[in-house]
């Protein structure tokens, strides 16, 4: 956190990708950002355009995305691990004592990742962010 009490981006994926960690044998694991392969059920933290705006001179709004994945291409039982999912990640960031506040998702749809049809959707939350100058 900065002196400033926000957070950095890299600081923001790290909040949330604590606030999704694992508690239980059936959570799903969190990877930080984009990957080559994912063993669903998954999460991953991305982010989603714009990426960043301007607010002020010492703060910037995010959009970080959590893109959930289920299984493979299936009609019901996808679907239903979405919707589990998105529940999970809904809980765990408004149970946060760090404020996530949501920006929207995108419906489940089709996506390829290491040529495997995989079922997801994305969670996206709007975060104030500081960006330090080097």
């Amino acid at each position: 956190m900065s002196s400033n009490g926000l957070l950095t981006p890299t600081g923001a994926r790290a909040a949330a990708a604590a606030a999704l960690a694992p508690q239980a044998d059936d959570d799903p694991p969190v990877m930080w950002g984009p990957v080559d392969a994912v063993d669903p059920p998954a999460l991953v933290l991305s982010w989603d355009d714009p990426w960043l705006t301007y607010d002020t001179a010492c703060i910037w709004r995010a959009q970080l995305t959590v893109v959930c994945f289920a299984g493979r291409v299936e009609p019901d039982a996808g679907v239903e691990t979405l919707e589990r999912l998105a529940s999970y990640v809904i809980g765990r960031l408004q149970a946060d004592r760090y404020v996530w506040p949501f920006n929207g998702s995108q419906a489940p749809r089709q996506t390829e990742i290491a040529n495997v049809p995989l079922l997801m959707c994305r969670l996206n939350y709007l975060v104030r962010v500081t960006i330090e100058r080097t």
